[in-house]
């Protein structure tokens, strides 16, 4: 793999940095595009997308340590070392959550409709970031005869490109989303999305070879614990939108 795309004057441009940046950005673009049909303007997408990006980053840097805090409290310093890596994905999306509902509560904006505006553009995102984690050589899966030698982990042996696996599966995901017309009482595609990639992620999950955390009850990981929570909330979410409005978007 190559975590590091180029050193120009002492400066480094890693693969996972850009690939993130360009996650983001996609997102966003792809979000305010699919603002209109949803009743917001363009630029209610640029003015979340701070907020929101901060907050995901924040949600995604805690839940990594949440997940690995053995390791972190016999070695505190070391969670300075993590600083440009070690971010999971669903703390992202709860902390961008509690940012996008903090920042449309503040603007008297309606929750649930925005959520179906950038469904597709997490989706998207998911698709560009994960080619960052191939690059970077981490979330790599289990040893198979025809798979990918990932040279950072030193053993030579061919693994699932679970990275990649992702990456398809959400990119398919965001192009579904996206032809969903907005109907009824708004939470239809976000719902969609988060049964969709709920789905993918606790199946991948069983294919990852790398330390995710603890083990639950059942022998889950957390993430596919957060993945069959997503996948309720995405269900009632899809069946409560599916009804008439209520006097417009709610």
């Amino acid at each position: 793999m190559h975590p590091e795309i180029v050193h120009i004057c002492g400066f480094t441009l890693y693969a996972y940095g850009l690939a993130l940046a360009l996650a983001m950005a996609a997102g966003v673009w792809l979000s305010a595009r699919r603002a209109a049909r949803f009743g917001f303007a363009p630029d209610d997408v640029f003015d979340a997308a701070m907020p929101v990006v901060l907050s995901g980053l924040l949600g995604a840097k805690l839940l990594f340590l949440a997940t690995s805090w053995r390791e972190y409290a016999a070695n505190p310093w070391a969670i300075l070392a993590s600083i440009r890596g070690g971010f999971v994905y669903y703390g992202s999306f709860i902390g961008g959550a509690a940012g996008a509902i903090a920042w449309l509560r503040w603007k008297k904006y309606p929750i649930l409709p925005f959520g179906d505006v950038v469904a597709p553009g997490l989706a998207l995102g998911q698709a560009i970031g994960r080619i960052g984690c191939f690059f970077n050589g981490c979330c790599y899966g289990g040893p198979v005869s025809w798979g990918v030698i990932f040279p950072s982990l030193g053993d030579g042996i061919a693994r699932h490109p679970v990275q990649l696996y992702e990456s398809a599966g959400t990119l398919l995901l965001a192009l579904g989303l996206t032809r969903l017309a907005p109907q009824g009482k708004g939470g239809r595609v976000l719902g969609l999305y988060l049964v969709g990639y709920g789905v993918l992620r606790f199946l991948l999950e069983i294919l990852r070879a790398d330390d995710r955390g603890p083990v639950l009850p059942l022998g889950l990981s957390v993430s596919q614990a957060l993945s069959l929570a997503g996948i309720l909330i995405g269900s009632f979410l899809f069946l409560r939108g599916a009804g008439p409005a209520k006097g417009g978007n709610s």
